[in-house]
C-alpha cells in the first residue's frame, strides 16, 4: 500500500476508460469499483479478473516474442512435472578486417597575392589535406530467446527456441590501433533468465483454459489482496517485468549502443521504440447490473460466464468460474468484455509494428531492424502490464481502507484503540471483574487518604495522561503472609497489610503503543508516606530497587520503561536446534526474565507505624502534625534512637498522658540538640580566635626580630597570655559544675533512668519545640514503673519469626511460570509477550517550600535518588527498630504486564490480515484474567457475552483452559 500512486492509477483508468468506450457499446458504462455497489467476495471477482487479465495479455506478449499454440502446450506439459525458464542468450565478437588511407581536404583555402613587374599582380591559392587512416572491424553478433525445462538449457529435447537471430555489420574506427578495437574481441553475456513456471501452471493443461482462481476456503487467505494466489502473482509478474527490462536494456545501452558510435546506424531514432500508447487490457473496472442472475444482454446479445479469449494459434477459453462470473456476483465484467480487450492491445501492437517498419529496417546486415525494434516494444509493453496488474491489485486493497475509514469517521490509531478497549471490557466483564484504573488512594480506614500512588499513561497525541486499567484480585491481610526486604546488611524491614494483584495487558501496532507509563505518587498537606519500588524476589521475599519520602504535597513522577521477551512459542522454536546444554541455559535464564516480570510496590504508612513503635494508642497522631514532624526530623536528620522518644510509662496511662510524656522526650532532645549546636558553636568560636591569636603573635614577632627587641616583648606577652588563659579554663571548669546540678524547674527522668536538664538561663533560640501539655494532663510515670506495650498488639513479628517454606497464602513468583503456559496453549497466534517493567533513570519531583511557597520542579538524577532511598531507608530503620518491629499498615501491589504484539499498524491490522483486533486482544485479556482471578472465563464475563466469545475464542472453554494455580484463592 505504500507504494499505491492514487493519483498515477486514476491517470492511467482515466486513459483506458476513453479506449474502453471506443470497445463496448454505447449503452455500456464500466467505472471505478468503488463507485459501483457491490460486495465483498466481488472483490475477490475483481482480483481474479484483473489477474486472469494480466495473464492472457502477457500470453498475447509471449505470441509476439515467438510462442505458437503448440509451443504453449509443450510448455504447459513441461511445468506439470519441472520448472520451466524463459532465457536470453547473447554473444558478440569483433575482429580486425582492415586498414584504409584516405586523403581529406580541408574546407579552408589559403590565398597569397604576388606582385611582378613584368607580369603585374597574381593570386596563388593553397588548400590542406589531411591524411585520414581509418580501421574497419567485422562486428558479429547473435542471440537466442528460448524456453527450456529443468537445469538442461543445452538439450534440444528440453529448450524451446522462441526467435534467434545472427548478423554482421562493419564498425569503422579512425586513428586507432588494430590491437584495439572498439569493442571486446568476444563476449559472452551472462544469461538473463526468468521462471515462468507459475503463468504456465495457471493454464489448463489442454492449453485452453485459465484457471487462476482464490481459494477463499484456505486458512492463509485474508483478504481479496493477501492470499497465496494473489501473492503468488504479484510475485510472478514483479519477476517477469525484471526480466523484461534487462533484457530491453541490454539491446539499449549494450548492444545499440555498438550501432550508434561506430556504424551508420546512429542516425537512428529510437527514442520511438516504447508502448506508452498501447492499450493495456488490465482494468480493475466494476459495472452495476452486470449479472442478475441471469446472463446479461451486451450489444442485443446474451453474455455467456465462458467466452472465447484469442490467444496464441487460436482460442484460449477462459475457465468457467475462473473470472468468477456467476450469479452470485452482480459487479464484475464478464469474460466476454475480456476478449474484446485483448483483441484491442493485438490490434495496436500490430499497429505500433506498422509505424516501426517505416523508421527501421526489415532485414540486412543491420544491427538494429524491425525485428529488435518490436521486440523492446513488446517488452516495454509486458512491463506496463505488470504495472497495471499491480495497481489494480492494491486498488482493492486502498478501496478497503477508505471505505473503512469512511465508516468510522477517522482513521484510528493505537490511542483510539485504547478507549475503545476500555469500553469494550465494560461490556465484557462482570462488574467485580472489570479492569479497574491503577489509582490507589492510601489511608486507614475511616480516615482521609495520606495520598495516592498510580500508574499513568502519558498519550502521545498530547492529550491528559490517565490511569492505566488492570485486573486486580484483592488477598485480604489476614489471609496475605509477611514479607521481608532488607533495608541493610543486618535489617530487614517486615510487612503485613493487604495484597493487590494487578495484571494489565497492553498492546502495541506495528511496534507502537501510542503512550509512555509513568509511576506518580502525591501527598496531601501535613501527610506522608513512605514508597518503595522493586521486584518479588521469593513467596516471603521484596527486592527493593528504590525508596522515597512522600510528603506535603510532593508529587512524584517516575518514568516506566518496557520490555518485552519472546513468547513461549518464539522461545521454543528458537532453542529447538540448541545442545541440551545450551537449552538449559536458556531456559534458566528465561525463568529469570519471568520472575521480573513482577514488579511491586510497598507502601508503607508512617504515622500507624509511629503509635506503634512510640506505644500510642491507635490514631492519637492523627492531630499531632507538628509532633509527627519533629519525629521524623529526629529519626532522619539527627538519628536519635526510637527508645529515647518513645512512652515508657505505666500501661494504664491514657493516651493524653501517653502524648505528653512523647513530647516531653522530644522537646528534651530538642533542648539537647540546641545545647549540643551552642556549645559546637562556642567551640568554633574558641577556636578560631585561638587560631587568630597565634597569627597575630607571629605577625609581631616576625615585624620585632629586626628591631632587637623581640626576645623580650614576646615573654611578656607569654606571661599575659599564660594567666588570660588559665581565668578563662577556671570561668569553662565552674561553668560546667553548675551546668551539672539538677535543674529545679526542668528535670526530667529519660526512659532508661538517665536525667535530661538544662541550664535555666540557657534558652534554645529558633529551635522548634513540642506544644506544652495542657494543665489537666496527668503527669508523666515515674521512671520507676516498667515500660509498657503499645496499644496495638504487633501483629507483625521481626524478620526470624518465619521463611519462605511457611507461606502459607499466595507465592506471586507462581504467577508468571503459570501465565507462561496459559500463553503457549491458549495464545494461538502467538502474539501475547511478557513484559518487564523497569524504572527509568530520570524522576521529577513536585513540592512545596512552604505552606504559601508556589510549587517548584526538579528533576532528579540518579545520586539524588540514591540520597532519597537513604533517607526513607534511615526512616525505616527507626520506625522498626532495626527490623524487630513490623510494618502493619502497609500495602503491597504486585502488577505483572503482558504486551498483545501486532506486526502491524492497526489499520493495516484490519485491512490487511483481515484481523479484528478487538477480539485478539479480548482473548489475551481473558487469558490472563483466567490465570489471575483462578476462575473459568465464564464466571467472569457477562452472561449476553458468553456465546460470542465462544465463537471466536472456544479454546478458553475447553477443559484445560480452567486456570490452577497452587495456593490460589485460599
Amino acid at each position: 500500500m505504500a507504494d499505491f500512486n492514487e493519483y498515477e492509477f486514476r491517470r492511467k483508468v482515466d486513459s483506458a476508460l476513453g479506449k474502453v468506450a471506443t470497445i463496448l457499446a454505447n449503452t455500456r458504462n464500466p467505472t471505478y469499483a468503488a463507485d459501483v455497489p457491490h460486495k465483498y467476495d466481488d472483490k475477490y471477482g475483481l482480483a481474479e479478473f484483473v489477474t486472469n487479465s494480466a495473464i492472457a495479455a502477457e500470453l498475447n506478449v509471449l505470441e509476439l516474442l515467438g510462442l505458437t499454440a503448440d509451443g504453449l502446450k509443450t510448455l504447459v506439459d513441461w511445468a506439470q512435472k519441472r520448472s520451466v525458464t524463459l532465457r536470453l542468450r547473447a554473444e558478440e565478437r569483433c575482429e580486425f578486417d582492415r586498414e584504409e588511407k584516405r586523403k581529406v581536404e580541408s574546407s579552408t583555402e589559403y590565398v597569397t597575392e604576388v606582385k611582378s613587374s613584368i607580369f603585374g599582380k597574381a593570386k596563388i591559392t593553397d588548400k590542406t589535406y589531411t591524411t585520414v587512416v581509418e580501421q574497419f572491424w567485422k562486428f558479429d553478433f547473435e542471440y537466442e530467446l528460448f524456453a527450456f525445462r529443468g537445469n538442461k538449457p543445452t538439450n534440444d529435447d528440453d529448450r524451446l527456441v522462441l526467435q534467434t537471430r545472427k548478423g554482421r555489420i562493419e564498425l569503422k574506427t579512425t586513428d586507432g590501433s588494430k590491437d584495439a578495437p572498439p569493442r571486446s574481441k568476444i563476449v559472452v553475456r551472462p544469461a538473463i533468465d526468468v521462471q515462468i513456471t507459475w503463468l504456465l501452471n495457471q493454464i489448463e493443461s489442454d492449453a485452453t483454459k485459465l484457471k487462476f482462481k482464490i481459494d477463499r476456503n484456505e486458512a492463509t487467505c485474508k483478504t481479496p489482496r493477501r492470499n497465496p494466489a494473489v501473492e503468488g502473482g504479484l510475485d510472478w509478474f514483479s519477476s517477469f517485468q525484471s526480466w523484461c527490462r534487462s533484457v530491453k536494456n541490454y539491446f539499449r545501452h549494450d548492444l545499440f549502443a555498438t550501432a550508434t558510435g561506430y556504424s551508420e546506424e546512429k542516425s537512428l531514432d529510437l527514442s520511438s521504440l516504447d508502448a506508452n500508447a498501447l492499450f493495456v487490457p488490465v482494468l480493475p473496472l466494476f459495472e452495476d447490473g452486470v449479472f442478475q442472475g441471469a446472463p446479461a444482454i451486451t450489444d442485443g446479445k446474451k453474455v455467456e460466464t465462458s467466452t472465447a479469449v484469442s490467444v496464441p494459434g487460436g482460442a484460449l477459453v477462459l475457465a468457467s468460474g475462473a473470472l468468477s462470473a456467476t450469479s452470485a456476483l452482480t459487479a464484475v465484467l464478464p469474460a466476454s468484455d475480456l476478449a474484446k480487450f485483448l483483441q484491442e492491445q493485438k490490434r495496436a501492437i500490430l499497429e505500433k509494428f506498422g509505424e516501426l517498419e517505416k523508421t527501421f529496417p526489415v532485414s540486412g546486415n543491420k544491427l538494429i531492424s524491425t525485428k529488435e525494434a518490436n521486440l523492446i516494444v513488446v517488452l516495454d509493453h509486458a512491463e506496463k502490464i505488470t504495472d497495471h496488474h499491480t495497481d489494480g491489485i492494491e486498488y482493492l486493497e486502498f478501496m478497503l481502507r477508505k471505505q473503512l475509514i469512511a465508516a468510522i469517521g477517522k482513521e484510528v490509531g493505537p490511542i483510539d484503540f485504547s478507549n475503545y478497549m476500555r469500553f469494550h471490557n465494560r461490556k465484557l466483564f462482570r462488574e467485580e471483574y472489570e479492569p479497574r484504573p491503577f489509582s490507589h488512594a492510601i489511608r486507614r480506614p475511616d480516615h482521609y487518604p495520606e495520598g495516592t500512588v498510580s500508574i499513568e499513561a502519558k498519550n502521545h497525541d498530547g492529550t491528559m495522561a490517565e490511569p492505566v486499567y488492570t485486573t486486580c484480585r484483592h488477598i485480604p491481610a489476614a489471609e496475605a503472609t509477611p514479607m521481608r526486604f532488607p533495608i541493610s546488611a543486618s535489617a530487614d524491614v517486615v510487612f503485613g497489610g493487604d495484597r493487590y494483584l494487578h495484571a494489565m495487558v497492553m498492546h502495541e501496532f506495528e511496534g507502537v503503543s501510542g503512550n509512555s507509563m509513568t509511576l506518580c505518587a502525591r501527598a496531601r498537606q501535613f501527610s506522608s508516606f513512605i514508597l518503595v519500588v522493586g521486584r518479588i524476589g521469593g513467596a516471603t521475599l521484596f527486592e527493593p530497587k528504590a525508596a522515597m519520602i512522600v510528603q506535603n504535597r510532593d508529587e512524584l513522577e517516575i518514568p516506566l520503561m518496557l520490555e518485552t521477551i519472546p513468547t513461549p512459542k518464539e522461545f521454543r522454536d528458537a532453542i529447538e536446534s540448541l545442545s541440551p546444554e545450551q537449552q538449559r541455559f536458556c531456559k534458566a535464564y528465561r525463568a529469570m526474565q519471568l520472575e521480573s516480570t513482577l514488579f511491586g510496590l510497598v507502601i508503607l504508612q508512617i504515622k500507624p507505624q509511629m503509635e506503634k513503635l512510640l506505644n500510642l494508642p491507635v490514631d492519637s497522631l492523627t492531630k499531632e502534625i507538628r509532633l509527627t514532624q519533629d519525629l521524623m526530623e529526629l529519626f532522619m536528620k539527627y538519628q536519635v534512637p526510637s527508645d529515647l522518644v518513645s512512652f515508657g510509662g505505666s500501661a494504664s496511662t491514657d493516651a493524653a498522658g501517653r502524648i505528653a510524656a512523647v513530647k516531653t522526650h522530644v522537646s528534651n532532645m530538642y533542648q539537647m540538640i540546641a545545647e549540643s549546636k551552642r556549645l559546637a558553636i562556642e567551640e568554633s568560636r574558641r577556636k578560631a580566635e585561638f587560631e587568630l591569636a597565634q597569627r597575630r603573635d607571629m605577625e609581631v614577632k616576625m615585624s620585632l626580630s629586626y628591631s632587637g627587641l623581640a626576645d623580650g616583648m614576646v615573654e611578656e606577652r607569654k606571661m599575659d597570655k599564660n594567666v588570660k588563659v588559665k581565668k578563662k579554663m577556671k570561668k569553662e571548669v565552674e561553668y560546667k559544675e553548675k551546668k551539672a546540678l539538677p535543674s529545679k524547674s526542668r528535670s526530667m527522668a529519660a526512659p532508661g533512668g538517665a536525667a535530661f536538664g538544662a541550664v535555666a538561663s540557657v534558652q534554645p533560640v529558633a529551635v522548634p519545640v513540642a506544644t506544652p501539655v495542657a494543665n489537666d494532663a496527668p503527669a508523666p510515670s515515674p521512671p520507676s514503673e516498667a515500660p509498657s506495650s503499645s496499644t496495638e498488639p504487633d501483629t507483625i513479628p521481626g524478620n526470624q519469626a518465619f521463611s519462605d517454606e511457611d507461606v502459607q497464602g499466595e507465592d506471586f513468583t507462581q504467577i508468571p511460570t503459570e501465565l507462561d503456559s496459559k500463553f503457549e496453549e491458549l495464545d494461538v497466534d502467538a502474539a501475547l509477550r511478557p513484559t518487564i517493567i523497569n524504572l527509568g533513570t530520570t524522576w521529577t519531583k513536585k513540592y512545596y517550600e512552604s505552606l504559601l511557597a508556589k510549587q517548584s520542579t526538579t528533576t532528579m538524577s540518579t545520586s539524588e535518588q540514591s540520597t532519597a532511598r537513604d533517607g526513607a531507608y534511615d526512616l525505616l530503620d527507626a520506625l522498626t527498630r532495626s527490623g524487630v518491629l513490623g510494618f502493619d499498615a502497609a500495602e503491597l501491589h504486585v502488577l505483572i504486564a503482558a504486551t498483545h504484539c501486532f506486526d502491524k499498524s492497526l489499520i493495516d491490522t484490519v485491512i490487511q490480515d483481515n484481523v479484528n483486533p478487538i477480539e485478539k486482544v479480548e482473548r489475551s485479556s481473558l487469558i490472563v484474567a483466567t490465570t489471575i482471578h483462578n476462575k473459568e472465563a465464564t464466571l467472569l464475563i457477562k452472561n449476553d457475552q458468553t456465546e460470542r466469545v465462544k465463537t471466536y475464542s472456544p479454546m478458553l472453554f475447553a477443559p484445560a483452559a480452567v486456570p490452577a494455580i497452587e495456593g490460589a484463592g485460599q
